[in-house]
């Protein structure tokens, strides 16, 4: 009797698995292929996409879409093909909880994203509320350290999870820790992954908000206004990345303040929450597909331009040398 229940359980933790597996492919494949979508439209326009923003924006389109591939390889990959652990507390085992289940350099990457977020918020914020200033900070040192300091961040925080589980006799378990110094690892997790990020995102499109709505209301900037729908379309499209922001971080904190309180990990919570956060990475490209007016032109644009080549270059068409003669008939007497 036991041992059906125990094969019951396997198969069905073993059905979760390749599901999971499944998901989690998915994910990284659209991550990759949307933020490829946007590299190489945004590196082909390059003159076109050359301001502040859009460089940022393809600043977040080469993270997510390394997080993908960082994701797919952690998540699907190593899990697969590695040794599972022993139970035994070996070295092994203390390298698989610590560096593999972490997921360390998807948090890394994640965390590197996020702020990249904030600094494409906090642009659009000097922009639209302080213009003057903007013009005169927004040069290419300062983009690149607006850059680095976004990797900064996602390196400098991410390799405190490796103290955070360790190998036992029950697997993969949470570190145990005195209650202060847990209080305060939890608390620095919440300030750095959520809680300063969503108040800064909050702050700044409130105040630029604000800001647009009073301009709406003065006589003296409507013509201004109508002639900037472009700027108007690159913030709703950079609000609703702060959005999704939110609706894809809230669950892994949530998560994270309940294993706190229980003092359990849950393995199935934490891959679906992990699985959630992952999905931040290729929803990006579909938000500038749909609302980013300037960066859908462009794509349709270089679509269209592939599509007349193929047709130019197609085996029913005729060959320039071919169609030289016909078109000048004293040139094809010559060239007999």
């Amino acid at each position: 009797m036991f041992v059906e229940n125990g094969t019951d359980d396997i198969e069905i933790e073993s059905a979760h698995g390749r599901l999971l597996d499944a998901v989690n492919t998915i994910i990284a494949c659209l991550a990759v292929l949307g933020n490829g979508m946007v590299i190489t439209v945004m590196l082909l326009r390059q003159r076109v996409f050359s301001s502040f923003t859009n460089r940022l924006i393809l600043h977040q389109s080469i993270i997510d879409s390394v997080a993908g591939v960082v994701f797919f390889v952690w998540k699907v990959v190593l899990l697969n093909i590695l040794t599972p652990m022993s139970l035994k507390g070996t070295i092994y085992d203390q390298l698989m909880c610590r560096f593999i289940y972490t997921d360390v350099p998807f948090w890394c990457l994640s965390v590197t994203s996020t702020y990249n977020l904030v600094m494409i918020s906090l642009e659009r914020f000097m922009a639209t509320c302080y213009p003057v200033k903007h013009r005169n900070c927004g040069s290419s040192a300062r983009l690149r350290i607006a850059m680095g300091t976004t990797w900064a961040i996602g390196f400098i925080y991410g390799p405190h999870l490796t103290f955070l589980l360790e190998a036992g006799r029950e697997g993969c378990q949470m570190t145990q820790m005195e209650i202060g110094l847990k209080i305060f690892a939890t608390s620095v997790a919440m300030v750095i992954e959520y809680l300063v990020p969503i108040t800064i995102l909050i702050y700044t499109y409130s105040r630029i908000t604000i800001k647009l709505a009073k301009k709406s209301a003065n006589p003296m900037y409507r013509p201004r206004i109508n002639m900037n729908e472009a700027k108007k379309n690159v913030l709703v499209t950079t609000m609703l990345i702060g959005l999704m922001f939110v609706v894809c971080w809230t669950p892994t904190v949530v998560n994270h303040v309940r294993s706190f309180i229980t003092g359990i990990k849950g393995d199935l919570l934490y891959a679906i929450a992990t699985s959630l956060v992952s999905c931040n990475t290729f929803v990006n490209p579909i938000i500038y597909c749909l609302k980013y007016e300037h960066f859908r032109l462009e794509l349709r644009s270089l679509f269209i331009r592939r599509c007349r080549r193929n047709q130019v270059e197609d085996g029913n068409a005729i060959p320039m040398p071919a169609a030289a003669p016909r078109m000048n008939p004293n040139l094809a007497v010559q060239t007999l």
